[in-house]
């Protein structure tokens, strides 16, 4: 399995429809897709009976028909022609929720159903619990997508409101961190599963990168500065401080990775690019905005830029 895959997967996850058409998929990347298929992750679904039309020289979306007589998918065109579309152009896929869970909690002593248990159907599951160090007893823990959706958003803090954790709950979601709102119920640690993988290529949760994003004060940091293994968490001076976005932890992970090596001072425009962001962001202001926290240990001066804690 590769990042491509996995990341392909998380954003099938993240979909209105829990089918998808495969030749959609194919678009984005046809070597994922085809792997995803191969490690049965995504399964066959039926059809979704939908292309575009070229009519007229306007591409419109149509709806494809069965015709019992001619054994086929089509839709008749303006002059009434009947189109064939070839099974494979409408052919649909779905992600097996039962499979990639157990993946991804794999390294982890887990107990509950076989499959999990829809909670709210195609958005929250339960997943059974997992024997989580820090934790006093086993670890409920749930799945939910599209989490940056005020509807589906709403669904679960309605249900977590009804149904609060004993101790803690950890809820995974196929959402990015960045989008995730935050909640007032704070016993439930909403965390994207990308944030706590121990290899990017695999689904697989890091036992010990879970325990530390949801018992921060159980682990040993080096002071006055340190981080979490994702760098989605920066202590300083007791303070912490914490990152949702992706490209974000890339930065601070560059940094990190040059002052921890001594050699503290980096050419800002590089640390950018290898951050991710080549849309024109060219300052530290647009990367954090909406924040000044991160000027109490990121500076910059002279087109350099370096931690100083």
């Amino acid at each position: 399995m590769s990042k491509r895959a996995i990341d392909l997967l998380l954003r099938a996850m993240e979909a209105r429809s829990t089918s998808l058409q495969a030749s959609a998929l194919h678009q984005v990347s046809r070597g994922a897709t085809d792997a995803l298929l191969a490690a049965k992750l995504l399964v066959p679904s039926g059809h979704v009976p939908v292309v575009a039309r070229m009519d007229d020289y306007e591409d419109e979306p149509v709806e494809a028909t069965w015709s019992a007589e001619l054994k086929s998918y089509g839709y008749h065109d303006s002059t009434g022609r009947w189109v064939k579309v070839a099974n494979e152009e409408i052919a649909a896929c779905r992600v097996d929720y039962g499979l990639a869970l157990a993946k991804m909690l794999v390294a982890f002593e887990r107990a509950g159903p076989s499959r999990p248990t829809p909670l709210i159907s195609d958005l929250v599951w339960d997943v059974g619990t997992i024997k989580l160090t820090g934790a006093k007893a086993p670890a409920p823990v749930w799945f939910a997508r599209r989490l940056g959706d005020p509807r589906g958003w709403a669904q679960l803090e309605a249900l977590i409101g009804r149904k609060p954790p004993e101790e803690i709950r950890i809820i995974l979601t196929s959402t990015p961190g960045e989008r995730i709102p935050e909640t007032a119920q704070k016993r439930n640690h909403i965390i994207n599963v990308s944030d706590v993988a121990g290899d990017p290529a695999k689904l697989t949760i890091s036992p010990q990168v879970l325990a530390a994003r949801v018992f921060p004060g159980q682990v040993q940091r080096r002071f006055p500065i340190d981080h979490s293994d994702d760098y989605g968490i920066v202590w300083l001076r007791g303070e912490t401080l914490t990152f949702k976005s992706p490209k974000q932890r890339r930065l601070l992970n560059v940094l990190f990775d040059a002052y921890e090596a001594g050699s503290a001072t980096c050419l800002t425009e590089a640390v950018l690019y290898e951050a991710g962001y080549k849309d024109g962001t060219n300052a530290f202001s647009k990367v954090f905005s909406g924040r000044d926290d991160w000027r109490s240990f990121i500076k910059y001066a002279d087109g350099n830029c370096w931690i100083e804690p």
